[in-house]
C-alpha cells in the first residue's frame, strides 16, 4: 500500500480473532512509534505490551473498555513529563499522539487492525495497576490484533473545505452540547467510584456506550 491508501483506509478495529501475533511483528509496530517526532527531540515515550489476561481483568474492572478485556493484545503508551517545561500545551501529549499514530498506521500496514482507547481508568489506578513510576503519565491505550472481519468503511463526515481556513478562524461559536455536559458528569462520578461499585453498575454503564460493527 502507498502512504496514502494506508491513511485513508485505515479504521478503528475493536473485534479480533484469536491468531497469535508474532513478537518480532509486534517490535516492528513498536519500533513505529520509535520514529516519531517529539518535543526538542526528547523522545521521552515507553510502551507497555499487554497480552496477559489477569492484567487486561485488572484494567477493566478498574474502570477500562471491555474492548481491553477482549482485544488480544494491547500497547499502553507512556510518556515522560519532566523532559517538558511547557505546562500550558503539555507538548507530552502530541508527542505520545504522533507515536501512536506511527504505531496505528503501521498496524494497518502489516495487516492488522487496532483502536486507541482512551476509556481508561484514573490514572492513579492504572499507575498501581502496572506499576508505572512518576514522572511517566499514560497517554492512551491501543488495542491490537488480526481483525475478525474486514473492516467497514467509514465515510468522512465533512467536506475539506468545510474543515480548513486561511489566516483566521471563520466558524461560529458553537455551545457545548446538554448530552455532553451529563456525560462529562457521570463519567467523572464513574472514575471515582471504587472497583467493585463499577463491576456493579457495568450492566447499566454498557447501555450507554457506543457500539461499533468493526
Amino acid at each position: 500500500m502507498t502512504l496514502e491508501e494506508v491513511i485513508k483506509n485505515r479504521r478503528s478495529i475493536r473485534k479480533f480473532s484469536d491468531k497469535k501475533v508474532d513478537k518480532e511483528i509486534i517490535e516492528k509496530i513498536i519500533e513505529a512509534g520509535m520514529h516519531a517526532p517529539s518535543h526538542c527531540d526528547t523522545q521521552g515515550w515507553k510502551f507497555i505490551v499487554i497480552d496477559d489476561e489477569n492484567v487486561k481483568n485488572k484494567i477493566f474492572e478498574a474502570g477500562g473498555s471491555f474492548v481491553i478485556k477482549n482485544a488480544p493484545y494491547g500497547i499502553l503508551t507512556l510518556y515522560n513529563t519532566a523532559l517538558s517545561d511547557n505546562l500550558e500545551y503539555r507538548d507530552w501529549i502530541i508527542d505520545g499522539a504522533v507515536a501512536v499514530e506511527n504505531i496505528l498506521l503501521t498496524i494497518h500496514d502489516l495487516g492488522l487492525g487496532g483502536c486507541c482507547i482512551c476509556h481508561l481508568p484514573r490514572k492513579k489506578n492504572l499507575k498501581k495497576i502496572l506499576n508505572i513510576q512518576e514522572p511517566y503519565t499514560p497517554i492512551t491505550y491501543i488495542v491490537f490484533g488480526y481483525p475478525q472481519v474486514p473492516p467497514a468503511t467509514v465515510p468522512r463526515k465533512y467536506q475539506l473545505n468545510e474543515i480548513y481556513s486561511v489566516n483566521k478562524f471563520i466558524w461560529p461559536k458553537t455551545n457545548i452540547p446538554s448530552k455532553v455536559r451529563l456525560r462529562r458528569f457521570f463519567r467523572k462520578i464513574y472514575f471515582y467510584l471504587p472497583t467493585f461499585l463499577k463491576k456493579l453498575i457495568y450492566p447499566i454503564v454498557d447501555k450507554f456506550v457506543k457500539k461499533f460493527s468493526n
